[in-house]
């Protein structure tokens, strides 16, 4: 914190935008050409250097010499990032739902719970159970009591759209205009 607040006065922008970009070790943040991203990923490697801190590993959706890596699949956070189609999915081992399987408001539960999203990056995925729950509380279902088709089919649905990529960019045609 010291030393983003204690930066050259020419980067404090990248100062704030690195202030609030760190989870743990990890530095998650995004720019809106790649010129700003030359300069971010230049000046973002001059603030922390100060510290004695090397930032390295940079990867992004648009190649460019700054970048270590822009293909394929990353980790971010418990979250996929696909680089070539700028999509995520959910990064979980979730347990596969056969026909035999009892949909209850446990197992619902239990597989919202084990989505990691420290950065709230899946929460708009994530609402539609967690409404749901709140439904099955309302109805008073006990915990381990087989849903009405009905919420079977709304979760089955949710289940089977959460594992497939939802665009990490939801305003790019406002920028394009």
């Amino acid at each position: 914190m010291h030393l983003l607040e204690n930066c050259h006065p020419q980067h404090e922008e990248v100062a704030q935008k690195l202030n609030c970009s760190f989870y743990v070790n990890i530095c998650v943040s995004g720019v809106f050409n790649t010129d700003e991203q030359g300069r971010f990923i230049e000046h973002a490697k001059l603030i922390m250097l100060n510290g004695c801190f090397n930032l390295r590993g940079f990867e992004s959706n648009v190649a460019s010499k700054n970048v270590d890596r822009s293909s394929g699949n990353t980790s971010v956070l418990g979250v996929i990032w696909n680089l070539e189609t700028d999509t995520l999915k959910c990064c979980t081992d979730m347990v596969t739902l056969t026909c035999e399987t009892k949909i209850t408001k446990r197992l619902i539960l239990a597989i919202v719970q084990k989505t990691f999203d420290p950065i709230c990056l899946l929460t708009p995925a994530t609402l539609l159970p967690k409404l749901l729950i709140q439904h099955l509380w309302k109805m008073k279902i006990a915990w381990d009591s087989e849903l009405s088709p009905n919420d079977v089919n709304v979760f089955l649905k949710w289940f089977r759209d959460f594992f497939t990529y939802i665009e990490r960019c939801y305003f790019v045609k406002m920028y394009n205009n």
